[in-house]
């Protein structure tokens, strides 16, 4: 994991997690946490300096579980394959999603730095699976990092077409994003 902040016990970490799922990260208390997780609330910051630094802690832990993932897998270094995954691991687990949709809002500045780092570690395989397309003439763009980072924010709106009164199956919504993944990466081929 990329070390922004004092690396705090995996069971502190899944107990927040959970606390931010629950109640959310503002309603959440030192002390809510210290009692989750069964000892005294000043011996949190034996392992945690502050609420802030917690938060970053979750989220980078998450990034890293998902960027593990991906790379332990056995799937095909390719876009779809990477949707795929990427759309499964939402479905499989909401409270990731969750946590990194509304709670990343209040990392502050400092914190947002170490966010961006490490989004930056979890584009990495789409701006190599771009790259490779690039050299073979399957994609054309000139920026694969920022398109690969445009891809995740695109792969993140499968969250949004799950939710609300028109249900969207997965089928539909992995060959949507694929549609618009395409379309970005091969803008000569979308219509004027």
């Amino acid at each position: 994991m990329l070390e922004a902040a004092r690396a705090c016990p995996s069971s502190l970490t899944q107990a927040a997690t959970e606390l931010m799922v629950e109640i959310g990260y503002t309603a959440m208390t030192m002390r809510k946490l210290a009692l989750r997780v069964g000892i005294l609330p000043g011996s949190l910051y034996h392992h945690i300096d502050c609420k802030q630094d917690l938060l970053l802690n979750v989220v980078l832990d998450i990034i890293e579980r998902r960027k593990q993932a991906w790379e332990n897998g056995a799937q095909p270094q390719s876009l779809h394959a990477y949707v795929r995954f990427a759309l499964a691991r939402q479905v499989a687990l909401p409270q990731e999603e969750m946590v990194l949709r509304h709670e990343v809002r209040h990392l502050n500045d400092r914190h947002r730095l170490w966010l961006e780092r490490a989004m930056g570690q979890l584009a990495e395989p789409l701006r190599q699976i771009i790259e490779g397309g690039c050299a073979i003439g399957l994609y054309r763009v000139s920026d694969p990092a920022r398109t690969a980072v445009a891809i995740l924010a695109i792969i993140e709106s499968g969250n949004s077409l799950r939710v609300g009164n028109t249900a969207f199956d997965e089928s539909w919504i992995e060959q949507h994003i694929l549609r618009m993944c395409n379309a970005l990466l091969k803008p000569e081929q979308c219509p004027a």
